[in-house]
């Protein structure tokens, strides 16, 4: 079974297709710190690391495309 990791800051200012998701903890934090959002930086959470585990490109897919807890 594979396994993607990402980070993801979420801001509870807006839609959620406005939080910042990224590989590392580092990117993440850049694009806090960078983001002309008009809520700013300190409308964003700490980053937070999530896993998904998929057996192939498809189940991938039907995860993040689905109606699933993977939409963070």
């Amino acid at each position: 079974m594979a396994k993607l990791v990402y980070w993801v800051a979420v801001q509870n200012e807006d839609n959620a297709c406005y939080n910042i998701v990224a590989k590392t903890k580092k990117e993440c934090l850049q694009q806090i710190a960078s983001t002309d959002a008009w809520w700013g930086p300190s409308g964003f959470e700490a980053p937070v690391k999530k896993e998904v585990h998929y057996k192939d490109a498809f189940d991938l897919l039907d995860k993040v495309t689905g109606d699933s807890s993977y939409r963070s």
